[in-house]
């Protein structure tokens, strides 16, 4: 039973995980919901830590920055992570993202 409360979407958007200090993991988002996402990585992260993420959305110049996420888990090279704090121009250009791709099938 899955128990997200947002419907995901797939997606391959190159991103940058930033966590302190100074930690930069680039990888691949690969499914996107309003509220979080799954990204793959090399990243040497642990559930609860905080970290930022920019997305690079290729119809647009600037990427989508969330300002802090919070790691929920951590398997292998899969990343989960929930978004914490966004700002409102940037959870509207998700909002717009997100009604650009298609939902996943399995849900």
């Amino acid at each position: 039973m899955d128990l997200r409360r947002q419907k995901r979407f797939a997606v391959k958007l190159q991103s940058i995980m930033i966590g302190a200090p100074r930690k930069e993991w680039a990888g691949v988002v690969m499914n996107l919901s309003k509220t979080g996402c799954l990204i793959e990585c090399d990243a040497q992260v642990y559930a609860g830590m905080s970290v930022a993420i920019r997305i690079e959305v290729p119809t647009e110049a600037a990427p989508l920055l969330i300002d802090r996420a919070a790691v929920r888990w951590n398997r292998g090279r899969q990343v989960g992570v929930s978004f914490v704090s966004i700002t409102q121009p940037q959870q509207e250009r998700l909002n717009q993202l997100l009604l650009q791709v298609k939902p996943e099938i399995s849900q």
